[in-house]
């Protein structure tokens, strides 16, 4: 087998994932798990930079903040690699600054995102398998389950990912 043993459970893998969506961009470092040869578990801590401008409520949303993320990964093959399904559901902390033109208001408004989502994708292992470089496009919803000041912009979101990590 290419990856370590399925009754491994020590962190296997750890790096930094770039996720591009159209109204902004995700930077996370992330960390997995094998759960099995085919499966593993994924954390992810991340900085959402969200740019709605006027995807929103508002004429102009635009914010950002902290958050994490669990996954789960399901590879076709086994080993880890290759073509693979992912689950995840993150959490975002976002402070978003608002406007609105006509008439002019601006605001600001404090909001807690749950954004589930699932996606398919494919990673690479290079360098005798020390080193795991991704890709992923995913669909999901944005869901504000909290929301301090006005209703800001949620909905149907599409993330493109590209993820590079080393073998620890």
């Amino acid at each position: 087998m290419l990856g370590q043993e399925s009754s491994d459970k020590k962190m296997e893998f750890a790096g930094m994932e770039i996720q591009l969506y159209p109204a902004g961009t995700i930077i996370n470092a992330k960390a997995s798990w094998p759960l099995s040869d085919k499966g593993e578990f994924i954390g992810k801590l991340g900085y959402n930079i969200a740019r709605r401008q006027n995807f929103g409520e508002h004429d102009k949303e635009n914010g950002s903040g902290p958050g994490f993320t669990l996954a789960y990964k399901h590879y076709l093959k086994p080993d880890r690699y290759g073509w693979f399904a992912e689950v995840r559901m993150g959490t975002w902390f976002l402070d978003i600054d608002w406007q609105d033109n006509s008439p002019l208001r601006t605001g600001n408004s404090d909001i807690s995102v749950f954004q589930p989502t699932a996606g398919i994708g494919y990673d690479f292992l290079l360098n005798d398998n020390k080193i795991k470089l991704g890709f992923i496009v995913a669909f999901g919803y944005e869901v504000n389950i909290v929301t301090s000041g006005e209703e800001v912009g949620q909905g149907g979101i599409s993330l493109f990912g590209a993820s590079l990590s080393f073998r620890l």
